[in-house]
């Protein structure tokens, strides 16, 4: 996945919430959206400078400033002004959104080396996918940085801040899409390769916040070197930034988004994630040897998927042994394709009729996608 992940990176009516018939229907060409209005939108540690349609028309986009990205950390004053960048969500609402409704909502947590767009209109087609599914709920999919590894850092930049990624997602966006959409309180979390780390992750430290997980071709295990030499690169390449932060007319400031020193790549994923005694609270592998219950806590609801030409299958086929040595229910499907969308978006869509619908398929539905022993 070095290479992998960071080439990833480039790492009506709500009963049922989702259809279960094989594939879902057919589609039409979507219409431009309409974002209802919510109000001015601050809420829960965010200020919200708009909320509007995206640019290409498909979803809905929110814009804003929080203390959470960047916090001040380091030996000295902040070295850029603002220290608070404005980062963006894109909301995709089931079509007929009837604010008196109750929707459930899929956190759908995007790669490295990419941003909130990814899902949407970097390569994912997250409209088309949840009309295949049927899913008739809300789909949020965030801003996570470039390689932020959904992890409050534990260390500082150059420019003297931080990124608080976990904190931004979870102690404010889950509260704030709570308190401006029709939501019932039920709530998944997925992601592809960085995000699928990032679903794991946040699965095994929030189960109160969620009742289940996806992981699309995620890393699984952050002691393995090449896990760490994948926080190593990506951190030397962008370092703390996210979306056109640290780039284009902020270029003169990318040195400050970097991490300082020369740090190997133990050091750096410790900057990043923390000192190695605190990874069995929330790395993968770990928390399915040591603290099951976490992933228990999801009755099943936990699934899988990786491409057997891809690396992260082996990671995957380690953390899917575990998870059964410890008889912790789950669903693990593998497909013949590779760490590409070919295999993330029928992963996407079997998720959602698995996490939000009974009688969903063992596995994806095509050609080569099977249900691993």
């Amino acid at each position: 996945m070095a290479t992998a992940l960071i080439g990833a990176l480039a790492l009506s009516a709500a009963s049922p919430a989702v259809a279960s018939a094989a594939g879902g229907p057919a589609t039409a060409a979507p219409a431009a959206v309409s974002c209802p209005d919510i109000g001015s939108g601050d809420s829960d540690g965010l200020d919200m400078r708009y909320w509007r349609p995206s640019p290409d028309g498909l979803v809905c986009e929110a814009e804003f400033t929080t203390d959470a990205l960047f916090t001040p950390r380091g030996p000295g004053a902040p070295q850029i002004d603002p220290v608070r960048k404005p980062v963006r969500v894109r909301v995709h609402l089931p079509a007929g959104y009837d604010p008196s409704a109750d929707y459930p909502v899929l956190y759908l947590l995007h790669g490295g080396a990419a941003d909130h767009e990814q899902w949407s209109s970097g390569g994912g087609d997250v409209t088309r996918s949840v009309g295949r599914a049927g899913f008739r709920g809300i789909v949020v999919m965030p801003e996570g940085g470039k390689v932020g590894f959904y992890s409050d850092w534990h260390g500082s930049t150059y420019g003297n801040f931080a990124p608080l990624w976990e904190t931004f997602h979870i102690t404010q966006l889950v509260p704030w899409i709570d308190a401006h959409f029709a939501t019932s309180g039920e709530r998944a979390v997925a992601g592809m390769s960085m995000g699928g780390y990032g679903a794991l992750k946040y699965a095994a430290r929030h189960p109160d916040v969620f009742s289940a997980v996806g992981a699309f071709s995620g890393g699984t295990d952050i002691r393995r070197p090449d896990h760490q030499q994948i926080v190593g690169n990506g951190t030397t390449v962008y370092g703390a930034r996210f979306a056109w932060h640290g780039a284009g007319g902020d270029a003169g400031n990318y040195w400050k988004y970097l991490l300082p020193g020369n740090p190997d790549a133990l050091g750096r994923t410790e900057l990043v994630l923390g000192p190695r005694s605190g990874w069995p609270s929330f790395n993968p592998a770990q928390v399915a040897q040591s603290r099951p219950d976490a992933y228990r806590s999801y009755q099943g609801k936990l699934a899988l998927y990786a491409g057997r030409a891809e690396d992260p299958y082996a990671w995957n086929n380690a953390l899917h042994t575990t998870l059964e040595q410890q008889n912790v229910s789950h669903r693990y499907c593998s497909g013949p394709g590779g760490h590409d969308f070919a295999t993330w978006t029928p992963a996407l869509e079997h998720f959602l009729r698995f996490a939000f619908a009974s009688g969903a398929t063992a596995c994806p539905d095509g050609t080569g996608w099977r249900q691993e022993p």
